[in-house]
């Protein structure tokens, strides 16, 4: 019986330890929402006027920021979800000349990680659970021996 509890007070301590260290101090970041990113084909007559794009998309509400790469001809906006793709994409076509398609990029190929992202997030969280669990029971576990001891003594 010393050696069980003994055992589940070490995995709790480990398990707290996991957590300790895994765990994410608090940053005002946690705050900020979530953006996303869109490219956009666009045809411009010179660079200026693309870079005049990119300013103009920057003062729409959603829009945290745009640029334009005049070697490509791609504007990228990073946006919050106020704005849409198709809202994003109608505001282009108003202020250019010439037709704005969005940017689709290839899936990337290759090896992916084959834990889900998800669970590795969650996995301070578990280690938070299973060690208080596991103290808690290491705390049972002491109190029913001392009784039975108790028991035993008296009897």
């Amino acid at each position: 019986m010393r050696f069980f509890r003994f055992s589940i007070a070490v995995f709790a301590l480990v398990c707290l330890a996991g957590w300790f260290l895994l765990r994410q101090p608090y940053s005002p970041t946690q705050e900020l929402q979530a953006v996303s990113y869109t490219a956009f084909n666009v045809v411009v007559p010179d660079s200026i006027a693309g870079f005049s794009l990119a300013q103009a998309a920057r003062g729409w509400e959603g829009v945290t920021a745009s640029t334009f790469n005049p070697a490509s001809g791609l504007l990228v906006v990073s946006h919050t979800a106020k704005i849409t793709e198709r809202d994003l994409l109608g505001h282009l076509q108003i202020l250019s000349s010439k037709p704005v398609s969005k940017k689709n990029f290839p899936e990337p190929v290759g090896a992916k990680c084959p834990v889900p992202q998800a669970a590795l997030a969650n996995l301070p969280n578990w280690l938070l659970g299973t060690g208080i669990i596991m103290g808690l029971t290491f705390v049972l576990l002491s109190i029913a021996q001392k009784k039975s001891h108790t028991l035993e003594l008296s009897a």
